[in-house]
C-alpha cells in the first residue's frame, strides 16, 4: 500500500478515502490536472537521494507510486521544514504534497517533483475554521515526544499529551494513525488537541456505583512525588494521596484503596 496515494484535505498523512493507484497511461493527465488545481495528495516516501536538478546538485526525499518516482526537495521552500529539522523524519509517515513539476521525457522513468510546503499552506487555508479552540478537526500522529504525541491536525502542527489519547491509559497511539480530535488550545507554536475528549467517558457511568467508604482493588499506573494514580478498571481512574512510606510502590502493583469521593474526572481515595 506504500505506492498508493490518498487524495483529501483533512490533514497531512490522512489515509481517508479510496487509495489511488495511478496507472502509467493515466499519469500525464493526472499530473497536469493536479498541478493546475493544486490538489493535495498524501504520499509515502522511503529514502534519500542526491542528484543534479535544474543545474544544481540537490538532496531529495524519494518515493514510488508505481507508475512514477516522486521526489521532494529537502529545501525549506519545498519541504516546509525548519533549517535545523532533519528531513528524514518525513519518512516515518505519509506527507502531504502538491505537484510542483514533472518530467516525462524518459518514458521508462517518469518523475513527479513534489512541494510539501504549499500543500500544508493549502490545508491550513481550507481548514482554518476547524483550527480554533473547541472545534473538531482530523489529526494524524506523526511522532512521539516526551509525555505525548506530535500530530498534524488540519495542516497545522499539534501536540497531544499521552493521557489525552484515551480514557484507558493502557491504549497507545501509533504513528500514521488518524482520528478526530478536539482543539483544546491554540499557541504560537501550534495546536494542543485531545482525542479523549471525543470518546465517551466510562467514569460517568461508573461513578455512581462506588460510594464514599467503598474499598476497591486499584492497579497503580502513575507515580508523582507523594501522589499515585491507578485504575479500578481501564478508564476508571483513582487519585491517591499517601504518606511517605508508600513511595516504595511500583507502577503495575495492585493495592486496596478506600474511596473518599470523586470529581468530574476521577475518584480519589487513600490506601488501606
Amino acid at each position: 500500500m506504500d505506492s498508493a496515494v490518498y487524495l483529501n484535505t483533512f490533514a497531512e498523512g490522512a489515509e481517508v478515502g479510496e487509495p489511488q493507484f495511478i496507472e502509467r497511461d493515466q499519469l500525464p493527465l493526472i499530473a497536469r490536472t493536479w498541478q493546475r488545481s493544486g490538489a493535495v495528495a498524501h504520499y509515502k516516501l522511503f529514502g534519500v537521494q542526491t542528484l543534479m536538478w535544474q543545474g544544481e546538485r540537490k538532496t531529495f526525499l524519494i518515493g514510488d507510486i508505481g507508475s512514477a518516482k516522486v521526489m521532494l526537495p529537502t529545501d525549506p521552500a519545498f519541504s516546509g521544514l525548519g533549517e535545523r529539522e532533519n528531513p528524514e523524519r518525513l519518512l516515518d509517515h505519509r506527507i502531504a504534497a502538491v505537484v510542483e513539476s514533472y518530467d516525462f521525457q524518459d518514458e521508462a522513468n517518469p518523475v513527479l517533483v513534489l512541494n510539501r510546503k504549499k500543500a500544508l499552506e493549502r490545508l491550513q487555508e481550507i481548514n482554518a475554521r476547524r483550527a480554533a479552540r473547541g472545534q473538531r478537526a482530523f489529526g494524524v500522529i506523526q511522532g512521539t515526544t516526551r509525555g505525548g504525541y506530535r500530530l498534524n491536525v488540519a495542516g497545522y502542527f499539534a501536540l497531544m499529551p499521552r493521557v489525552w489519547y484515551d480514557w484507558d491509559s493502557t491504549k497507545k497511539g501509533l504513528v500514521g494513525e488518524g482520528f478526530e480530535v478536539e482543539v483544546v488550545d491554540t499557541r504560537p507554536t501550534g495546536l494542543v488537541v485531545s482525542r479523549r475528549n471525543l470518546i465517551p467517558n466510562p467514569f460517568h457511568e461508573f461513578k455512581d456505583r462506588l460510594t464514599k467508604g467503598s474499598r476497591v482493588r486499584v492497579k497503580i499506573t502513575n507515580i508523582y512525588r507523594n501522589m499515585f494514580k491507578g485504575e479500578v478498571r481501564p478508564g476508571i481512574r483513582v487519585r491517591i494521596y499517601t504518606p511517605t512510606m508508600y513511595r516504595l510502590l511500583q507502577v503495575g502493583q495492585e493495592v486496596m484503596v478506600e474511596i473518599r469521593g470523586h470529581d468530574d474526572r476521577e475518584f480519589f481515595g487513600t490506601f488501606i
